[in-house]
């Protein structure tokens, strides 16, 4: 079975993080977020992943490749410009022979795959949507279902409606026949949630409903990213290829070093190759990406650092994110701010300035 990632949007929601580079690639821990999608899909036996392109397209697959070195096999499907979810998926209709899954690029879910397939199977739906509660629903498609013959049926589906309360809502993980395909526009933009799935529910095909009890998170927004770093941290979700914490709740990648008069303070994580040097202070929710170096007398707390970026002496970073090669001067210090790549701050700044 072949799955298809929609990574074509622009990600506004998380600039200045994507002024450079596509969301897709955005880094969770010190992984580009994708590689936990497909470590989720290789898990429950799928290789074959076919990636639809467009904002910032060819910034990822010099990251990627082939996929071998993920262990799945990667195709390219390029958007010539922007078709929707729905437009870049029907470019794929002489890829895609028999059922395949379908995902978002920017969702953050330890979904069991194998029990979406045996829903999808059992069913003998055309599509099934992967469904899952939330407290707020007004942000993310609504979704209704019945319990008819067997397995609940989607009978209505609507997308970001401004009805406040807990709903239950589309995951953003589908399982398809070809047949939905028909439901796409041969040219032109469309979308998925607002045209294509209405479509396919009014129509006599059937479409199911798979229930996500576990962990569910739309990473497409600063504060939505910032949150599942602190999840996974926390241990609310579990994540295919990262370690485990040591006693003091702290993931210390093995090439990493660390001196033995800092003082890490869990939950926290230390990069690959990152340098944390005497009297520095790392947590607690503190994320040092690959190759970070914080030195003596630094302290960072609540904030995720790209790969590359030097925290100097003295300085101070909280709630924040600083993206890669960033560089915070000694004795800054730096509270509740997003800084985009290769961003400087310099000696004794105070960002924000408080009177």
């Amino acid at each position: 079975m072949k799955a298809v990632i929609l990574i074509g949007g622009k990600g506004f929601r998380l600039l200045p993080l994507t002024s450079a580079r596509p969301k897709a690639i955005v880094p969770f821990l010190s992984r580009p977020f994708l590689a936990t999608q497909f470590e989720l899909l290789r898990g429950a036996g799928i290789r074959d992943i076919i990636l639809c392109l467009g904002h910032l397209r060819r910034r990822i697959r010099p990251t990627f490749g082939d996929g071998s070195s993920l262990g799945v096999s990667l195709e390219y499907a390029v958007e010539p410009e922007p078709l929707g979810t729905g437009g870049a998926l029907g470019r794929l209709r002489s890829r895609l022979s028999g059922p395949f899954v379908c995902m978002n690029g920017d969702v953050l879910v330890d979904l069991d795959f194998r029990a979406l397939l045996e829903t999808h199977r059992g069913s003998g739906a055309a599509l099934t949507l992967t469904v899952t509660g939330v407290e707020e629903g007004a942000a993310y498609g609504r979704v209704r279902s019945e319990r008819r013959e067997g397995f609940r049926q989607v009978v209505a589906f609507a997308e970001k409606t401004p009805d406040p309360g807990p709903a239950d809502i589309s995951a953003g993980v589908y399982v398809m026949r070809p047949e939905v395909l028909d439901f796409i526009p041969l040219r032109g933009a469309a979308s998925l949630e607002h045209e294509v799935f209405p479509a396919v529910i009014a129509s006599e095909l059937p479409v199911a409903a798979h229930r996500h009890r576990g962990y569910f998170r739309d990473i497409g927004t600063l504060g939505q990213y910032r949150r599942a770093h602190r999840d996974l941290l926390d241990g609310k979700v579990r994540i295919p290829g990262i370690g485990a914490p040591n006693p003091g709740g702290v993931i210390v990648e093995t090439s990493a070093t660390v001196h033995s008069r800092a003082r890490l303070v869990g939950p926290a994580y230390i990069g690959p190759e990152a340098v944390v040097r005497e009297e520095a202070r790392i947590g607690p929710y503190a994320v040092l990406g690959n190759r970070v170096r914080v030195e003596p007398f630094a302290r960072v707390e609540d904030t995720i650092l790209w790969a590359d970026t030097r925290v100097s002496e003295g300085a101070q970073v909280s709630r924040s994110v600083i993206a890669n090669r960033g560089f915070i001067g000694p004795e800054a210090r730096v509270r509740r701010v997003v800084l985009g790549e290769g961003s400087t701050v310099a000696r004794s700044s105070r960002i924000p300035w408080r009177d």
